[in-house]
């Protein structure tokens, strides 16, 4: 079939559930380089297979449904495809919207771009397997099917645009191609660049990366002579040994008998046990409260969950074949053993690879509004994701007003990015540095106090619609920043406060960990 033949009719079919696909389908429709085809947006259901067939141009938007079933509105057509003999002469694309998270990732976009390949239909664009960062992608992939559209065939030969569904049991191994320190005190703040170049991930500034790490040698080794059994080594390599949930907790009090444990589980003793936890391990837990007899090795390896991987948000920008961490380094010790962050540890002195996989945060995206002013707030390694979304406005050469306020301890020794974010200032795209340095005087000093000094700055800001986008440590840095903009800005009529309405607008963003 010639793919240059001429067009009759293009229409847009879509399936969708929550909505996305359907408004991705109506967005394509009124999209201006389609219009000279006068597409008609239809949901799948309601467009009739037997009439599909040369000068027929099918784009096909869809979500799939659970594990990859079709959505509601897609379920007849599906069927109505698998029933149709063939259709010679149809000319279509496949846009699909789905979640990594699932193990039939975009798998009904993919069923429906088999059955119309089984129907001797022909692709004019690579599918596209898109993940929460659909937007992204639907914006590469419109104009140039308007030029597929208009006569040039091989335009989109090139363009893939596809996610590949990476998860805990099949991670990419990303070599660590750059460590940087970024403070001179301890605890030591880090500057890490992991290779994804032929993994297919894709990603957004604002994004997580999940790192799967192994578990520490020496600790395997200690509970291994804590059971007077080698084989606990292999038993245990792929459990989690340092997140310990309630749930394992309880059933070490009913196999051990531990009172004092049984206490702690109490729901008055919430922060005695959550202290009791902080920087403990398996191994302390059984040193203190089981024996080998009574919590044999046999009975715990059921109860102990897979090893939990470590999400940390990505500070690059999509742009790049790399993707930039900023870590904070763990190591300590405790009943006299040296401790190191399970992912932590591994990224800074591992065999110089990390197995990981990204996962979506539209919650962090910069706003589809490219004028929207931008209040940013970070503390410490807080500052990660803010950093990717400044890289991504640099490299999108956006210009609208950003204004950024970090915090740590000491700006001679604690000041993250500090040249590149005072390059940043100096050049025009960031218009305002506020820094709060906690340490350096007399009186403690934090970024909600940074925020009241600026408070015409933060009021004008607000006041002209800017979305703001907060990224540190939960117990220190919500409430305080909450609190701050919500005095500087006085409560609406009715009593609405401000905090409220960023939140009802979908103008807060925040990330706290």
């Amino acid at each position: 079939m010639d793919a240059a033949a001429p067009i009759q009719r293009v229409l847009v079919g879509y399936g969708s559930e929550s909505g996305n696909a359907r408004a991705l389908a109506h967005r394509l429709g009124a999209f201006p380089a389609l219009q000279r085809h006068a597409p008609q947006v239809l949901p799948f259901n309601d467009i009739d297979v037997a009439t599909l067939g040369a000068g027929d141009v099918l784009l096909a938007l869809s979500s799939s449904f659970g594990d990859g079933e079709p959505p509601a509105n897609g379920e007849r057509f599906a069927e109505a495809l698998r029933q149709c003999p063939a259709l010679p002469g149809l000319r279509y694309a496949v846009f699909g919207l789905g979640d990594t998270g699932y193990p039939q990732f975009c798998g009904f976009s993919k069923t429906l771009d088999r059955l119309l390949g089984d129907c001797q239909a022909q692709p004019i664009m690579q599918r596209v397997d898109a993940d929460g960062g659909y937007a992204h992608f639907f914006e590469q992939w419109a104009p140039v099917l308007g030029d597929v559209l208009d006569g040039n065939p091989s335009a989109g030969r090139d363009l893939c645009l596809q996610v590949t569904a990476y998860a805990e049991d099949n991670a990419f191994a990303a070599p660590i191609i750059a460590r940087r320190r970024l403070n001179a005190r301890d605890p030591a703040a880090w500057h890490l660049e992991l290779d994804l170049r032929g993994s297919g991930i894709a990603y957004r500034a604002g994004d997580t990366l999940h790192v799967v790490a192994p578990n520490d040698p020496s600790l395997l080794q200690a509970l291994a002579r804590w059971y007077g059994q080698s084989e606990a080594v292999d038993l245990l390599r792929h459990k989690e040994l340092r997140l310990l949930g309630k749930s394992l907790l309880r059933e070490l009090v009913r196999l051990g008998g531990s009172e004092p444990l049984k206490d702690l589980l109490r729901s008055s003793q919430r922060q005695a046990l959550a202290a009791y936890l902080h920087g403990a391990d398996l191994l302390d837990v059984l040193n203190d409260h089981a024996s080998p007899d009574r919590v044999p090795l046999e009975r715990l390896a059921p109860l102990l969950s897979p090893c939990l991987p470590r999400a940390y948000s990505i500070a690059s920008a999509a742009e790049s074949a790399e993707a930039a961490l900023c870590i904070r380094e763990v190591r300590y010790t405790r009943t006299g053993r040296e401790r190191r962050g399970t992912a932590t540890g591994w990224l800074l002195e591992g065999d110089g690879s990390a197995r990981v996989y990204c996962r979506s945060n539209p919650g962090f995206h910069l706003p589809r509004d490219p004028h929207a002013p931008l209040l940013m707030v970070g503390s410490g390694t807080g500052i990660a994701p803010l950093m990717g979304l400044l890289r991504e406005l640099d490299a999108a050469g956006q210009q609208r007003e950003v204004h950024l306020v970090f915090g740590e301890k000491h700006r001679d020794h604690d000041y993250l990015y500090q040249q590149q974010l005072e390059a940043w200032r100096a050049d025009g795209r960031l218009q305002g540095l506020h820094t709060a340095f906690s340490r350096d005087g007399t009186a403690k000093y934090y970024v909600q106090h940074a925020l009241a000094e600026q408070a015409d700055t933060v009021r004008n800001l607000l006041q002209h619609g800017a979305h703001v986008y907060l990224c540190g440590n939960k117990q220190h840095l919500g409430v305080a920043v909450q609190d701050a903009i919500n005095t500087i800005m006085p409560a609406q009529e009715g009593g609405v406060r401000t905090w409220d309405t960023l939140q009802a607008e979908g103008r807060l963003h925040r990330e706290l960990y």
